[in-house]
């Protein structure tokens, strides 16, 4: 990731070009002084939060749109580069895409092998889990409710609750799982 100041910098010169706005006329629709703008364009100073704010409202745009790196329009996972989360006896967690702020998912791959089992006391309130079934069989505990799952299968729960995932079948259990950070 780069430097913020950067970030910062080329959205707004690539907002103010795409708009047609030299600074001057930038300035006068921010109450922001030219060479303040100009600063910041080029990444030499870390502007305030009220001179982003005060940018955003002259712009009417969102804040996020200054302080957000752009991404690629593609972005590849390969299996070699996914980061271990967990690896305990019989469970292995991969975090395959972090989480987006924007979209306020994040998704992982998970691995039981056969009788192993893995919980969780509950997530913050607001977030979803979606899981996924690639191979196995699956025993998901949801409070005291028991679902059993597999291949192909695909369930979607309040987070916030206790859970427990177990491999009831004769493969290792393969899955993917994605958390969806609602409004609470």
């Amino acid at each position: 990731m780069e430097d913020i100041k950067s970030i910062i910098g080329i959205n707004l010169k690539n907002i103010r070009k795409k708009r047609q706005l030299t600074l001057e006329m930038l300035s006068k629709l921010t109450n922001v002084s030219i060479s303040m703008l100009g600063e910041i364009e080029r990444g030499i100073t870390n502007p305030t939060i009220t001179v982003l704010w005060k940018i955003a409202d002259g712009l009417k745009i969102p804040f996020t749109d200054l302080i957000n790196e752009e991404k690629p329009p593609i972005s590849v996972v390969y299996n070699s580069d996914a980061k271990t989360i967990i690896n305990e006896s019989g469970f292995k967690l991969f975090s395959l895409f972090n989480f987006d702020p924007i979209k306020k998912i994040e998704l992982y791959y998970k691995i039981l092998e056969v009788g192993s089992s893995y919980e969780s006391k509950g997530h913050t309130v607001g977030i979803e889990e979606y899981i996924m079934i690639c191979n196995g069989i699956m025993n998901l505990q949801i409070g005291d409710k028991n679902y059993i799952l597999s291949k192909g299968d695909s369930i979607n729960f309040k987070g916030n609750i206790y859970h427990r995932y177990k491999n009831e079948g004769e493969l290792p259990l393969r899955a993917y799982m994605l958390l969806y950070y609602g409004v609470n």
